[in-house]
């Protein structure tokens, strides 16, 4: 395929966004709104939670649309969080978020009532509630778009989308990075199920699951850049926080007793080697999954591909169940945060006495 085949090619995943802003500035153009229902739209926002009124609900997004149709936000004083939308009402547990925490909303409206879901992440903590309807509802696009400009300052990130926009927190790739097959390099874009990729232990496993889909890349949602030379890179790529990379080396064993372990790309974000990248509002991202838990190779740098728990769990089907262990165990110890920033920390030691 062509760079401008898969440039089209890329587009066309990305999907059709009406507008996306940031910190109240209008990043992606603001697309002719009409009248027509949707048979499934998305309404992406983050909010850091103001202080809260102690005996009435403070409004947190609402739309433009007549109240009866409109999607309305609100957090409730025992820190509930509840969302409106014409018959749909769903409120998650007191204590959902508190003054000062950062949280998501994925709240996705469909005309069939199968695809349904308002998916709140605290991230502060962290605290995820998925809930449903299960009722149908074909949203107008004046429905999800902010009623007055006040809202999105209250609400840093928020987004329209035309479609039911996947989750997308499991590890993935966004598009660029290249990979060994058995066919030579080929870039992350390009791969397709059935295709044998090289792990670093010189393993070849086929490739048993892709999936292409857009990301919203704002606020806590962005993917994190890892710098090349760092990691073993010989070139920048860029991956989802949920992706776990290789870690090995004096410090790794001295610190875990470990040759080698996994850390999440977002808690490596301490590290000059890797930083959130928020430089484009959306990005098309590769999520592959192999017949055995591994990592595969970018250059000289591990990266674990998803497993069968992660993609499970990433649905808005509910947490996964029923699976076996091998499906469940990443293929080498994960390091939590905390352990995380001590290898970071520990790194860093290293490198100032090495200089």
């Amino acid at each position: 395929m062509s760079w401008a085949a898969q440039g089209a090619a890329d587009a066309a995943v990305e999907g059709r966004w009406c507008a996306i802003w940031r910190a109240g500035v209008l990043v992606a153009p603001l697309r002719p709104v009409d009248a027509l229902p949707r048979p499934e739209l998305t309404l992406c926002l983050e909010f850091t939670l103001p202080p809260l009124p102690r005996r009435v609900p403070l409004r947190l997004w609402q739309g433009a649309a007549e109240a009866s149709r409109a999607i309305g936000l609100y957090a409730l004083p025992d820190g509930a969080l509840r969302l409106v939308h014409g018959e749909i009402d769903l409120v998650t547990p007191p204590g959902t978020a508190r003054p000062g925490e950062t949280v998501t909303l994925r709240y996705r409206a469909c005309a069939r009532g199968r695809g349904d879901i308002a998916d709140f992440i605290n991230h502060d903590r962290p605290l995820r509630h998925r809930l449903r309807a299960g009722l149908a509802r074909a949203a107008r696009l004046d429905e999800a778009l902010p009623r007055e400009a006040g809202f999105l300052s209250v609400c840093h990130v928020a987004a329209v989308a035309e479609f039911g926009l996947a989750p997308t927190d499991l590890p993935a790739l966004a598009t660029g990075a290249m990979l060994p097959t058995s066919q030579g390099m080929r870039p992350v874009e390009a791969l397709e199920p059935g295709m044998v990729l090289r792990t670093v232990t010189g393993e070849r496993l086929p490739l048993r699951w892709v999936a292409r889909r857009p990301r919203l890349c704002l606020g806590r949602l962005a993917p994190v850049r890892l710098r090349a030379p760092y990691f073993g890179l010989a070139q920048d790529i860029c991956v989802t926080p949920e992706t776990r990379i290789l870690r090995s080396g004096p410090a790794v064993e001295y610190l875990f007793g470990h040759e080698k372990v996994l850390v999440r790309a977002g808690d490596l974000t301490g590290s000059p080697g890797a930083h959130p990248d928020r430089n484009a509002p959306v990005r098309v991202v590769h999520h592959l999954m192999l017949d055995d838990p591994a990592c595969v190779t970018i250059d000289r740098c591990g990266v674990e591909t998803a497993l069968l728990s992660d993609v499970v769990a990433a649905e808005d089907a509910g947490p996964p169940r029923n699976l076996s262990d091998a499906d469940r165990q990443p293929c080498l110890p994960v390091l939590d945060r905390a352990a995380a920033q001590a290898l970071v920390a520990a790194s860093a030691r290293g490198r100032r006495a090495a200089g």
